[in-house]
């Protein structure tokens, strides 16, 4: 079955921050969608185990077509040949048409510029390539995905364009919040719920970029390539005009 949306995330609940808004609009435009998490997030609150549960909760209500896991090891992706094919592997197989990963040129460090997160980023970007590339060791027949967009963007980069993600925010908070190994722990430094929790920090995330566009929510996304537009209408045309 072939996935016109794949997502990859560096840990369980990274592709949702990033892009499960996005996902639930796509699916219902009637878009097949898949997330693919490079580890199983075994460095973090909870067990491997725990995650995996997590995320078979969180896809059903992201209404997904297809979740795997590669398993790299948390804190041990690296950009190596071996995993740039198994990246490619993953294309070929679910033959995406867009392809999402986490922005590759984060400051390093915890939270976005946490090892896995750009090293993701690059990694996908190379599998990206190499999966269209006949004489590669992989298996399954070439496939060229149409083009690749980042998110998880640093302050001051500027996305190339946001999605309005308004309707189906609700839904996109209740994927988040059945990582509860990750954002209800009470051990964990971060407060889990209320003012100042990290779920309500998701929340101003979501609320960053879309009063440029008339919207109550949105996620951002990157580009590196310029973007084809066959009507410049289609730009404006849902955009709500400020007071």
């Amino acid at each position: 079955m072939a996935i016109d949306v794949l997502a990859f995330g560096p840990h369980p609940d990274d592709a949702e921050i990033g892009c499960g808004g996005m996902l639930l609009k796509m699916k219902s435009l009637g878009y097949t969608t898949g997330i693919v998490d490079m580890t199983r997030g075994d460095m973090g609150w909870g067990t491997p185990e725990e995650r995996d549960a997590e995320s078979a909760e969180a896809a059903t209500i992201l209404q997904l077509d297809v979740r795997e896991n590669l398993d790299l090891g948390d804190c041990r992706v690296e950009d190596t040949f071996e995993n740039r094919c198994k990246v490619a592997q993953v294309i070929r197989k679910h033959r995406p048409q867009l392809v999402f990963a986490p922005y590759y040129n984060l400051p390093i460090g915890r939270g976005l510029g946490h090892n896995d997160h750009f090293k993701t980023g690059i990694l996908v970007s190379q599998g990206f390539n190499f999966a269209h590339l006949r004489k590669m060791p992989i298996e399954g027949e070439p496939w060229q995905a149409k083009a690749i967009y980042y998110y998880f963007l640093p302050m001051g980069l500027s996305p190339t364009f946001v999605v309005d993600v308004s309707a189906h925010y609700e839904e996109w908070h209740r994927a988040l919040s059945v990582h509860r190994s990750q954002f209800s722990n009470p051990q964990k430094p971060i407060v889990a719920e209320g003012p100042g929790s990290i779920l309500e920090w998701f929340d101003v995330y979501a609320r960053r970029e879309p009063f440029a566009v008339g919207a109550r929510y949105a996620q951002p996304f990157y580009s590196t390539t310029p973007l084809k537009i066959g009507d410049p209408m289609a730009l404006v045309r849902d955009i709500v005009p400020r007071p």
